[in-house]
């Protein structure tokens, strides 16, 4: 299918388009075959028009931020990818500070302690979009992304809606957003006066403290914890960790973390999550879930 056909030359170099766009160069696991393409929208207009003219000619899509928390089939996704790399707005007026989804957590970091903005330090390490990590509600040592979330404005169908925080829904590694057809285009957080030294100490320490988790290509942790024990203890108390399929590998280091160690495909990481969860259920008796996002057929 020739996708450029939808749009006029002028919409399609103004998209950036990518074609084929190949997952593999795009996800932390570094595994997956390849999409029709991907468009680049830089503007709220500029994607509503993109969204648009695809569901005219009935192409699915989906949309990636930094492309962590996936993972894409070997035989890729015959639809178009909408990256929002492009949507970079960064903004402060006292202490709200406005990303736009694709703002990356290291910059919204470094300008949010220009700013004086604190309290978003938790963040740290996290390699993520914004659009991205509100989506999943991401965090870390039991802070979540959404307690800093004052409003999402996101793209509904035709209709650029601004979401409350309770409107939102946040919880455990969840938001309204996973269940809505919405594209999120920029989040309002609170922030807390600091000065910039003090806030680059905190993110220093967190960054400092998450050099104990694994190093190399991964999803970050593939499954949610559980009421009790973490998903990594558990997957160690089933004796799974350490073991590898093809060149996917449950981390000798976190066994929440299944990395690709060279020339890993996605049907052996996705066969490792099925040996995961086989091995948890039948020596603990919990079903784990993953946090992680499936794209294409598996």
């Amino acid at each position: 299918m020739d996708i450029r056909t939808a749009f006029s030359e002028e919409e399609w170099k103004a998209l950036r388009a990518e074609q084929p766009f190949a997952f593999s160069r795009h996800t932390t696991i570094g595994t997956g075959g390849n999409a029709l393409c991907a468009l680049y929208p830089s503007s709220p207009e500029m994607l509503e028009n993109a969204l648009s003219r695809l569901a005219r000619i009935g192409v699915p899509r989906i949309v990636l931020g930094r492309g962590s928390n996936v993972l894409a089939s070997d035989s890729g996704f015959c639809g178009v990818v909408i990256k929002t790399d492009r949507l970079c707005m960064l903004r402060r007026c006292g202490q709200i500070i406005e990303a736009g989804s694709g703002v990356r957590i290291a910059k919204l970091l470094a300008f949010a302690a220009a700013s004086g903005c604190g309290g978003l330090h938790f963040l740290a390490g996290i390699p993520a979009s914004v659009g991205g990590a509100v989506f999943m509600n991401a965090g870390a040592g039991g802070i979540y992304i959404g307690s800093r979330v004052r409003s999402v404005t996101a793209l509904c169908g035709k209709t650029v809606r601004r979401f409350t925080a309770e409107e939102c829904a946040f919880s455990y590694k969840h938001s309204v957003f996973m269940e809505k057809p919405c594209c999120v285009l920029s989040v309002e957080f609170t922030t807390d006066n600091a000065d910039k030294q003090s806030i680059l100490r905190d993110i220093n320490g967190v960054i400092s403290a998450r050099r104990r988790l694994p190093r190399g290509r991964s999803m970050g942790c593939v499954f949610k914890n559980p009421q009790g024990d973490p998903a990594g203890a558990l997957i160690e108390r089933a004796g799974i960790k350490g073991v590898s399929v093809g060149g996917a590998i449950v981390s000798p280091a976190h066994a929440n973390f299944i990395l690709n160690t060279g020339g890993a495909s996605s049907a052996d990481v996705y066969a490792l999550i099925q040996a995961v969860k086989s091995a948890v259920l039948r020596r603990c008796g919990v079903l784990l879930e993953e946090e992680i996002r499936y794209i294409g057929e598996f």
